[in-house]
């Protein structure tokens, strides 16, 4: 396997359906090494750590074909 982008990005407020709403989903290519921390990536947060990130998901993958 070879890893051909690692993706992070900070939440942010953006408006959807005339509400604001923040949100985690804009991910950006790094252009360096990461560490992978206790929770993500380092230079990544998520908004709701009950279904992404956390202990158990600090890392998710996609196959290049995806």
């Amino acid at each position: 396997m070879r890893v051909v982008s690692l993706n992070v990005g900070l939440p942010r407020e953006i408006e959807w359906r005339g509400r604001t709403v923040r949100t985690s989903i804009f991910k950006t290519p790094a252009d360096r090494r990461l560490r992978v921390i206790a929770l993500n990536l380092d230079g990544d947060q998520q908004t709701d750590l009950s279904v992404h990130g956390g202990v158990d998901k600090a890392v998710y993958s996609y196959p290049s074909d995806n």
